[in-house]
């Protein structure tokens, strides 16, 4: 999988856990999709937190800068999906060419 950085300047501590262990999930050899899932939620869970402690000026800059991160983001996972995409139309393929031949 290719590098993602979600990091940004205004990464709270918080925040910044859970990206580590999604960019960990994201460079394992065999992505746990449940997993992915899970700490993407988390994820949108601790931004809302954090969004509302803030003063209206710093929403704006992180809001900015967290934008970029979420696109980032959701690219990889779109890539991901079409993958699985690719290997499920794959193995249909095989599943209709062995019924045929049987």
């Amino acid at each position: 999988m290719n590098k993602i950085n979600l990091e940004h300047p205004f990464t709270p501590p918080e925040l910044s856990v859970l990206n580590q262990e999604i960019t960990a999930l994201l460079n394992s050899e065999a992505l746990d999709e449940k997993s992915f899932h899970s700490l993407s939620v988390k994820r949108d869970r601790c931004i809302n937190n954090y969004l509302s402690t803030l003063e209206q000026a710093q929403k704006a800059q992180f809001c900015e800068a967290e934008i970029k991160v979420n696109d980032a983001l959701v690219d990889c996972a779109q890539r991901l999906f079409n993958q699985s995409l690719k290997q499920l139309s794959g193995l249909i393929r095989g599943r209709k060419a062995v019924k045929k031949y049987y």
